[in-house]
């Protein structure tokens, strides 16, 4: 039984998984939207920040230098660089093809095309991340079931993704319920290119990836909002209007708040392959 917040977003009675119907266009007309500028200028540091941490985290759990591993959505090739750079063999994987242009041009491995499909089917990796990735992906349980299958047995899975359970989206929600969509909008994207098409919470993911074979062996938050960058992040798509410069002044005091480990609106999960 479902829930309906707006006409297109709903949430699950039962799991507490929010879901919508917007759909990704990711190389359609939409795109031409967007300032890639904008968004790497709005977006690079708060992400190796953030890169730097998953990687530590991943070695913390064993993972040996050399490890292979593969980048869902590598974007601009920032995790891909990073994870290079820390001792891992990686690569990625990008529909996007715009934006696999501008990571090729500062030397990021990838493929251009979605997963799984242009994947050999016996290849395998020690790890397979998504980051802020999964929550685009409409068969989300088919994507978990094929890193399953592409994961070496006792591979990670690691999942940077937004919680639905952060105070940003706790309160775009009520903002909502009160006839202010603007920033719940935003939060689901809609609009973009690339619309989120889920917001889980930590138990709902948990119980989700279980049902694919997967154990989860670390769950932690990550900062969510960077004061550098934070213009440009909030006008990669628009012209800025009083209520853009009112959410980045509020943004930017807030900043250490939102991004404290018990109201962070980004959370990281690392599942391992059982068997």
């Amino acid at each position: 039984m479902s829930v309906w917040l707006a006409p297109w977003c709903f949430r699950c009675a039962y799991c507490g998984t929010s879901g919508s119907t917007l759909t990704p266009d990711i190389n359609g007309v939409g795109h031409v939207r967007l300032d890639e500028q904008r968004r790497e200028a709005g977006l690079s540091t708060l992400r190796r920040r953030n890169n730097a941490q998953i990687l530590r985290r991943l070695h913390d759990l064993g993972l040996a230098n050399g490890a292979h591993i593969l980048d869902v959505g590598s974007a601009h090739g920032w995790f891909v660089l990073a994870a290079c750079e820390a001792g891992f063999a990686a690569e990625g994987i990008e529909p996007d093809e715009a934006v696999a242009g501008l990571g090729e041009l500062i030397g990021v491995r990838a493929r251009r095309g979605t997963f799984p499909e242009v994947l050999a089917k016996d290849e395998a990796f020690d790890v397979i991340a998504f980051n802020d990735v999964l929550e685009h992906i409409i068969e989300v349980r088919a994507a978990l079931s094929a890193v399953r299958h592409h994961l070496k047995p006792g591979g990670y899975c690691s999942i940077n993704i937004p919680n639905s359970r952060g105070i940003l989206y706790r309160i775009a929600a009520a903002a909502r319920r009160v006839g202010v969509s603007s920033i719940f909008d935003r939060l689901w994207q809609r609009g973009l290119p690339s619309p989120h098409v889920w917001y889980f919470d930590e138990p709902g993911l948990v119980r989700l990836a279980a049902l694919e074979g997967f154990e989860c062996v670390y769950a932690a938050r990550l900062d969510s909002l960077e004061r550098r960058g934070l213009w440009q992040r909030a006008h990669l798509d628009r012209r800025p209007s009083p209520v853009t410069i009112m959410s980045v002044a509020v943004g930017w005091l807030a900043a250490p708040i939102l991004n404290s480990v018990r109201v962070s609106d980004t959370m990281h999960l690392v599942f391992r392959r059982r068997g």
